[in-house]
This record gives C-alpha cells, sequence and structure tokens, in this order.
C-alpha cells in the first residue's frame, strides 16, 4: 500500500493532488538522467555555493544537452548560410577576433 502526504490549501481537489503526485515521475527521471548525463551526483564540495554552482552547471547543461541533439540531427537545408540553420559558422573565430581589433 502506497500514500502521499500532501501539504496543500484546505480547498484543493483530489484531481490537483492526484496531477502533483504524478508529476513526481517525471521530475525523478530528469533527475536521474542529468546524474548519469552530467554529473549532477558527482559533486565533492566543502561549501553551499560551490554546491549551488555544481548544480546549477550540471541543469543547465542538461536542458542544453537534448536541444544540442536536436539541432545536431536535423537534415541541414538547400540554401540557408549555416547561421540561419543556428549552426557554428567553420569561420576561425580567433581570426575574426584579430580582425575586429585590427591586429589581422
Amino acid at each position: 500500500m502506497a500514500f502521499y502526504i500532501a501539504h496543500a490549501r484546505r480547498n484543493a481537489s483530489l484531481a490537483s493532488l492526484v496531477r502533483a503526485a504524478g508529476n513526481r515521475w517525471a521530475i525523478e527521471d530528469d533527475f536521474e538522467s542529468a546524474k548519469g548525463e552530467v554529473g549532477l551526483g558527482d559533486y565533492e564540495v566543502r561549501t553551499w555555493t560551490a554546491w549551488h554552482r555544481h548544480m546549477t552547471l550540471c541543469l543547465v547543461a542538461h536542458v542544453f544537452l537534448p536541444n544540442a541533439r536536436a539541432m545536431a540531427n536535423l537534415a541541414p537545408k538547400e540554401g540557408l548560410p549555416p547561421k540561419a540553420l543556428g549552426l557554428p559558422s567553420r569561420r576561425n573565430p580567433m581570426r575574426a577576433f584579430l580582425v575586429r581589433q585590427g591586429l589581422h
């Protein structure tokens, strides 16, 4: 037998409580995949600030990776420059920096 203790308003409906309990599994799956993909559980820190920075970086990376995978798997569109597709251009960024600075 399973049960939940819910802290909610007195007038909260049973449907909203069930929905909140059901959302728990999606959140748990996200944390489990973040532990495996970006090292969410691999922290060895001594201060709250370091822990908070590590968690923030891991969660941002966890959001970024699926988007990067989706962009990488898109078929290139004919006639559009890489910039229009959101892809990096093939130019050397260091050379562009030097040209802007007037050093090249």
